[in-house]
């Protein structure tokens, strides 16, 4: 049986965003000051004018990405 290499959850979630970041010009990240542990800062650093950080208010986030989804955008809200 071959060697599976492990993978941090998180890390698979950033590697993702940034992949279907490049087909969906129209998805958008937004994070609660928490990119560095849900690893959205991967989507960050490659697509930074569609990452938002919406600071330590999940709330507020949450209303932000049911904005951005009015207007035709796919919000991935993380915390």
């Amino acid at each position: 049986m071959s060697e599976v290499k492990k993978i941090a959850t998180r890390d698979s979630y950033g590697n993702a965003l940034v992949e279907i970041g490049k087909e969906h010009e129209d998805l958008v990240v937004l994070d609660a000051d928490l990119a560095g542990a849900t690893k959205t800062a991967i989507f960050q650093k490659v697509f930074p004018e569609r990452h938002i950080d919406c600071g330590i208010a999940e709330g507020n986030m949450m209303g932000v990405a049911a904005g951005l989804a009015t207007t035709g955008k796919v919000p991935f809200a993380s915390s």
